[in-house]
């Protein structure tokens, strides 16, 4: 898709550091190779009890993924597990997509799918309660209600305590969690309350809900597996050292993946009929002591301490690098500070071998440079590129978005990779990162840290240029005539201060040119203060259409006003107030109002020294012009 010389498959998954997510990647990656397809990865954040204002925005993901144009799509619905965010993502494909679509770890009759037969996975492990162990009682801690996985694993929990002639109390037996640690104090009050038999064993929908169950069980003196087996579901590499290896299930999610990419590569290439098949993969029963079958071997202490040792070194010095980006990228004040920083930091993410960051643009300024905008649009901007982890510079190229990159990103040679993500925060959107990571290297959560950063380092640039504008658009005011839209007094100082001495020490020729208005008062007495105001906002025109390019125009207050010349002589100023009374009698000519605005003009002109003051000039041209006006009356008496 970045140049269309190379089919492009979209993946769809939320949280690209899961342990699915890194199997899913890794496989994509070779069959990327193999099978010569560009792939991008559209991810997302959030998890079921993560409800905030940064998920919500996430939605976003599925209008801005160019469905229409993708080649191919394989989706993983089961890891939105946010409400809403699966029946979104289905909305767009089926009304978007022109291409096949293949779905991975999730049965459906709407498209191809490729799933865990849990006949073939959870079963066994039922059956091992049931036969190896000889348990009766048996309880499941399942998920949310709702959640696919869990409600099949729900259901085989049922279907072999019935076969082995068991009843199960739906309301005492069955408990549900969130399919995360924290569900575990819950679901021990649930089957522990007092009264009644307690179960032999506990069987959890997932691994992070049987730690929970096994830490809970623990805290309440009961020892696993002597007193309570509990047993997990998709064999997360996440024990402790005093906490029993689990009894658990290892999904084939590689072969998910291989699979799903065959399947689809089918379809693209030879136009398989066969747009619907399910294919079921298999999985593996993994014995660990938390059912008693499980021995951890003589080393696996020591692997572990290994294994935690180098996670904290890693996690401490993340942490250190992650507050000093935080601090460096807020203090951004735009976006060539912020490609410093970035390039400052590779040494911090040499997993990322290519890196390109692109910005939503609205149009093109008056200078022809983009103008970024806060929300999705159709037109974005690449203002940051790092290749084979060097910097590529800001090559600040405007292309259409649904191509995601400019051609100068293509690889002619490979196919390439990229995880995407958006940028934004609460309800604005700045654009998306791509990054293409180092062979061998799975996606972690510090990557995720890290584009929450960059969103808030964007949101905050933003927020100081909007405060910039308003901060100019309150000095304007404060400078600027309302009625007449010229400057006011203050305004006019404070242009004229700051060149005033150098004007002076040069001994430039300067004209002060002062305006009044004539009649003001019996305008207003006859015909009512608006229409004095009008006369007043009459003369403004006429100075403004008459005035240089170069001259200060101001109103001083009330119907008195003054131009300012820069380097004007005599001459220049006899011809500004013929052009002004030219442009005043159109002006009267074209409103024909019942009465006439007229103004008495006087020109002063000035050879500057270092005892000349602006006060003193506006002073003499004063007088000038009351002279002018005191001869115009004599002259109509």
């Amino acid at each position: 898709m970045i140049s269309g010389k190379r089919k492009t498959i979209g993946v769809f998954l939320c949280k690209a550091y899961s342990l699915f997510d890194n199997a899913v990647y890794a496989a994509l990656e070779r069959e990327a190779r193999r099978l010569d397809y560009d792939i991008i990865i559209f991810t997302t954040v959030g998890y079921f009890a993560s409800q905030n204002d940064y998920d919500a925005q996430e939605l976003g993901m599925f209008d801005f993924a160019p469905i229409e144009k993708l080649d191919g799509i394989i989706v993983a619905p089961d890891t939105y597990e946010i409400d809403g965010f699966r029946d979104r993502l289905r909305g767009e494909i089926m009304k978007r997509a022109k291409c096949p679509v293949v779905a991975i770890r999730h049965r459906t009759d709407e498209i191809a799918c490729v799933y865990t037969d849990e006949d073939r996975a959870f079963r066994p492990l039922i059956r091992h309660l049931l036969d190896h162990h000889g348990l009766k009682r048996i309880a499941f801690l399942a998920g949310y209600e709702g959640h696919a996985d869990s409600d099949k694993r729900l259901q085989v929990y049922r279907e072999e305590m019935a076969a082995h002639g068991l009843a199960v109390d739906e309301e005492k037996d069955i408990c549900h969690g969130n399919m995360w640690y924290n569900c575990g104090p819950d679901a021990y009050e649930h089957f522990f309350r007092e009264g009644g038999e307690h179960p032999e064993a506990i069987a959890c929908a997932n691994d992070y809900m049987a730690v929970g169950m096994i830490r809970a069980l623990m805290a309440h003196g009961y020892r696993v597996p002597q007193d309570v087996i509990v047993t997990g579901f998709d064999n997360v590499p996440s024990v402790a050292m005093d906490e029993p290896t689990m009894t658990t299930v290892e999904q084939d999610f590689e072969g998910m993946a291989l699979a799903a990419m065959e399947k689809l590569d089918r379809l693209i290439r030879q136009g398989d009929k066969d747009r619907w098949e399910k294919i079921p993969v298999g999985a593996k029963l993994i014995l660990g002591e938390s059912c008693g079958c499980g021995d951890r071997g003589e080393n696996y202490y020591l692997q572990v301490a290994l294994d935690k040792n180098r996670d904290l070194e890693r996690m401490s010095t993340r942490e250190v690098g992650m507050t000093y980006l935080t601090i460096e990228m807020n203090a951004c004040e735009d976006l060539q500070e912020m490609h410093r920083v970035l390039i400052d930091k590779l040494d911090d993410t040499m997993q990322l071998r290519d890196f390109y960051l692109c910005l939503f643009t609205a149009e093109d300024g008056p200078d022809g440079e983009p103008v970024f905008a806060e929300e999705t649009t159709d037109r974005a901007c690449l203002v940051h590129a790092v290749r084979d982890h060097r910097d590529h510079g800001m090559p600040m190229i405007t292309f259409d978005r649904r191509l995601l990159l400019p051609e100068m990103a293509e690889r002619r040679d490979t196919p390439q990779v990229f995880y995407l993500m958006l940028l934004h925060q609460r309800e604005n959107a700045y654009g998306y990162a791509m990054v293409h990571f180092e062979d061998g290297f799975l996606p972690s959560n510090f990557f995720q840290h890290w584009y929450v950063i960059l969103s808030g380092a964007l949101s905050n640039m933003h927020k100081r240029n909007e405060l910039m504008v308003l901060y100019e658009e309150r000095r304007l005011s404060s400078i600027t005539d309302v009625m007449t839209r010229l400057l006011n007094r203050r305004g006019l100082e404070e242009q004229l201060t700051p060149v005033w001495s150098r004007m002076c020490s040069r001994q430039e020729q300067v004209a002060f040119v002062s305006f009044d208005l004539d009649g003001l008062k019996r305008i207003n007495d006859t015909y009512g203060h608006q229409a004095g105001d009008f006369a007043i906002r009459l003369v403004a025109e006429a100075i403004r259409k008459a005035a240089p390019q170069n001259a200060l125009a101001a109103r001083m207050g009330g119907d008195e006003f003054l131009a300012v010349l820069p380097r004007a002589g005599q001459a220049a100023a006899d011809k500004f107030i013929a052009d002004f009374h030219s442009w005043l009698k159109n002006l009267n000519r074209e409103e024909d109002r019942a009465f006439q605005a007229e103004a008495s003009a006087g020109a002063a002109v000035f050879r500057l020294n270092e005892m000349t003051t602006i006060e003193s000039c506006l002073q003499k041209s004063d007088e000038i012009m009351y002279h002018e006006k005191d001869e115009h009356h004599a002259g109509r008496s």
